[in-house]
């Protein structure tokens, strides 16, 4: 058994599992709504071309959401193989 993998893979795993519990958690839906907010705000502040620069930005916070939202299950994954890897001994 090497406990570098061991450890490393505990690590990766609980990571990602705080990051789903942060995005998918009780705080995560009224954190979002508070955000939607205060950009819908700071839009209507700036009073520029409002649906179009909101559409845009709200497409951009769509994709980093997307992609972040990824790296949680990739980081519990990547962290079960050198899980089982070090209980392997390899």
């Amino acid at each position: 058994m090497t406990v570098e993998y061991v450890v490393l893979g505990v690590v990766l795993i609980v990571m990602g599992g705080v990051q789903g519990w942060l995005r998918h958690g009780p705080g995560a839906r009224a954190l979002r709504q508070e955000q939607e907010r205060l950009q819908k705000r700071r839009l209507e502040a700036e009073g520029s071309d409002y649906p179009s620069l909101a559409r845009s930005r709200l497409q951009t916070n769509k994709a980093w959401s997307a992609w972040t939202a990824v790296l949680g299950l990739v980081s519990i994954g990547l962290g079960i193989v050198l899980l089982v890897m070090g209980v392997m001994g390899r």
